[in-house]
């Protein structure tokens, strides 16, 4: 009984243990369920802040494998998340970014601390954020990846950049200076304020005061300004002050000003501009201002300004003297020409001469014109006019009195053709004289004959042998006077024929333009050129391929044995081949005539040289001598024709190619005619010889007799002369036959 009391016992001890413990199961079971529900609530709350996120996050092993995830990395990979879990992140990025990743992610292990990185997907830029999770033993076993996509940042932020690299682009590369200024100090400055202010480095300004760059004399005024613009107060939108450069030059420097922010801070953004030349321009141009009217208030000629409206705005003295009248009788072109052309038809002419300028001229353009005008007092004037157009607009018109200078033309015209008149008269009156003295003298010289043979033999004959030869010889002489005279009739005959058949071809191109020209008039015109041509010397029809410098040397040879008196030395230089376009016998008294010209200029024991040679597309025949040259005053009018060297008192008459023949001029004065006619130039260099400085000295003739001297050497250092002929190349592909009909045509 006992033992069943005491099993008994213990099955109840036992019950009530069991029952102890049921209800700790209980207990725990709540707790546990209780723990659950708090984990589940722990868990929708992670869930949801994990999901909230705009990242793609998600914890992956240190294998890479990924734990757990949210629908944004989902998303992100294009995976349920359900499946996304377990599989290895290496497995969602691009092949050649596993090595770089895995780097990163040993990095996070190793030194647990975040790792950062930016990272493309297609098109997409993502920011990278790795943590490390670390277990109670300090161990990282797992890693958070937070994943946030900035492509629309980096876009924004790229375009900042490039809106702030295109506005630093166009400052640094302004023409102005730029700066930044905050407060009173420099922020930044571009390169051109560094150049306009001299300096080489920006360190040298940035954090300084602005004022370092104003010249003292404009030191209050800009900072007054930039104190008034701190306050906010109003202050000019553009500004002129003096500055100063870092070497202590000033310069002229206009300003403006704009708020805005730089970093984030109230500064002002300001331009300089050096106006420095503008300002010596402006200045410039204010002095040629003053000096125009200093002038213009003392000119001799008259003056007006006026505007494009034709609003008169200035007159000068001399303008008022003229005419009588003020600016306020004249306000304006219409009023002006009122007054000063009251006949209405001279009017209209006077204004439709107005505006043919104002339509055909530009400015600077002149188109002087000359008009009679009426003054205030009635009396008329003639005006010279010269209008001038300025780019503003304005008009400013001399005017000049020439009533006084056409009367004394029109007098000079009266007086040239009273003189026209006599000189024909001259001519005509010369050429009888020699006509007539031919008929007398040819009497007188066969009547000396005739009484030479007479007394031939008597006892007379050697008493009138002298008598009879010096009769001989002034007959000879007046025969020769005869011949100059009929020669210098000739050349004054070709000269005015030349002179006509300019003003026929002058006068035609006046009136071809003209309407309804009869047709008879063009031939009449032909058949009077063709009988005024018969007058003239040489033709263009003549004109052959002329091979220079052989020419020359026959030319040059006749002048030889013409001199062979005369102890002259004759020089030549040159080559063949120079062919020039022209009538031989032309050539040949062109060349000729130089030729004796150096020949009765040069003395005895003296050089004459003969050089043909080419410059660009010119030939050119140089005539050089070592004879007494020619006065500087005589040069001017050596091709005036009938004019010498010497002074008439000493000029006495001589054989051709003797020193000091001299003659009347007229070979040189047809060689110009010549040249004007077909085409060629002639030009002279001289030098007088020193010791025979004007036209009264004499040379003795010869080099030997000369008491200045020693030798020919010292003679051609004193003194000589070239004449130049220069004509147009001319190609000839046949110089051979050329030659040949040259020197069959050439006397």
């Amino acid at each position: 009984m006992a033992e069943w009391n005491e099993r008994e016992r213990s099955l109840l001890n036992e019950t009530e243990s069991l029952r102890r413990r049921v209800t700790e199961l209980e207990r725990c079971e709540e707790d546990r369920r209780r723990a659950e529900e708090t984990i589940r609530e722990h868990e929708t709350v992670f869930l949801d802040l994990f999901n909230a996120t705009e990242e793609a996050a998600f914890l992956m092993d240190q294998e890479g494998i990924i734990l757990f995830a949210n629908r944004n990395a989902a998303r992100l990979y294009g995976l349920p998340m359900e499946r996304l879990s377990g599989t290895s992140v290496y497995d969602h990025i691009p092949h050649d970014r596993i090595v770089s990743s895995k780097e990163k992610v040993k990095t996070v292990l190793e030194t647990r601390k975040p790792v950062r990185f930016e990272g493309r997907l297609e098109e997409k830029v993502f920011e990278n954020s790795l943590y490390p999770v670390i277990d109670g033993g300090a161990e990282v076993r797992r890693v958070a990846v937070y994943i946030r996509d900035i492509t629309n940042r980096k876009r924004a932020e790229e375009a900042l950049t490039e809106s702030e690299e295109r506005y630093r682009t166009a400052i640094e590369h302004s023409n102005d200076a730029v700066a930044i200024i905050q407060g009173e100090k420099n922020q930044y400055v571009n390169k051109r304020f560094m150049e306009i202010f001299g300096y080489d480095n920006p360190k040298d300004l940035i954090g300084k005061p602005i004022f370092i760059i104003v010249h003292p004399d404009d030191l209050e005024k800009v900072v007054a300004i930039n104190q008034r613009r701190q306050r906010g107060e109003p202050v000019p939108p553009r500004y002129e002050f003096q500055g100063i450069t870092r070497d202590g030059k000033t310069i002229y420097v206009e300003v403006s000003a704009a708020n805005t922010f730089y970093r984030g801070t109230p500064v002002y953004l300001v331009y300089f501009r050096d106006i420095t030349e503008r300002k010596g321009a402006e200045e410039a141009l204010q002095n040629e201002r003053n000096r125009f009217r200093t002038l213009s208030e003392n000119a001799p000629f008259g003056i007006m300004m006026f505007d494009e409206r034709g609003v008169f705005e200035y007159i000068n003295p001399k303008f008022k003297e003229l005419f009588g009248y003020r600016l306020n009788e004249i306000p304006n072109g219409l009023e002006w020409f009122r007054k000063a052309f009251p006949d209405p038809k001279r009017r209209k002419e006077a204004i439709s001469t107005w505006i043919s300028y104002l339509r055909n001229t530009r400015p600077g353009e002149k188109v002087p014109q000359t008009l009679p005008v009426t003054c205030k007092d009635g009396s008329q004037k003639i005006i010279h006019f010269i209008p001038v157009r300025l780019v503003t607009g304005e008009h400013i018109v001399t005017l000049e009195d020439i009533t006084q200078r056409i009367q004394a033309q029109e007098a000079l015209m009266r007086s040239h053709e009273e003189l026209g008149q006599l000189n024909r008269a001259k001519s005509k009156a010369m050429h009888h004289i020699s006509h007539e003295l031919k008929t007398p003298l040819a009497v007188v010289q066969g009547n000396i004959r005739v009484l030479k043979r007479k007394v031939e033999g008597l006892s007379i004959a050697a008493n009138l042998q002298n008598t009879l030869e010096a009769l001989e010889r002034n007959l000879a002489r007046l025969f020769d006077i005869s011949t100059e005279t009929d020669e210098i009739f000739r050349v004054s005959r070709e000269l005015e024929a030349g002179a006509l058949l300019d003003d026929l071809d002058r006068f035609w191109q006046r009136i071809e333009g003209l309407p309804d020209i009869p047709p008879t008039v063009q031939p009449h015109l032909d058949a009077v050129k063709a009988w005024l041509s018969q007058h003239l010397s040489g033709s263009v029809e003549s004109f052959q391929s002329i091979d220079l410098f052989p020419f020359a040397l026959e030319v040059l040879e006749m002048v030889k044995r013409l001199s062979g008196h005369r102890n002259i030395r004759y020089q030549s230089e040159g080559k063949p081949g120079l062919f020039i376009h022209m009538d031989p016998q032309i050539l040949q008294n062109v060349v000729e005539g130089l030729l004796r010209n150096a020949v009765e200029n040069t003395p005895d024991g003296g050089t004459i040289r003969l050089r043909v040679e080419q410059k660009r597309d010119r030939v050119l025949l140089h005539i050089i001598d070592t004879g007494i040259g020619i006065t500087e005053e005589d040069q001017a009018y050596i091709f005036g024709g009938l004019f010498h060297t010497n002074e008439t008192e000493l000029y006495s008459s001589k054989k051709p190619y003797d020193f000091g023949a001299g003659g009347k001029g007229l070979d040189l004065l047809r060689m110009k005619v010549y040249g004007q006619r077909f085409g060629f130039d002639l030009s002279l260099t001289s030098k007088r010889c020193v010791y025979i400085p004007t036209d009264q000295d004499q040379c003795p003739g010869v080099i030997s007799r000369c008491p200045h001297v020693e030798n020919p050497e010292e003679c051609a250092a004193s003194g000589g002369t070239t004449f130049t002929v220069s004509f147009p190349v001319k190609t000839s592909s046949h110089p051979d036959q050329t030659q040949k009909e040259r020197s069959r045509k050439t006397p």
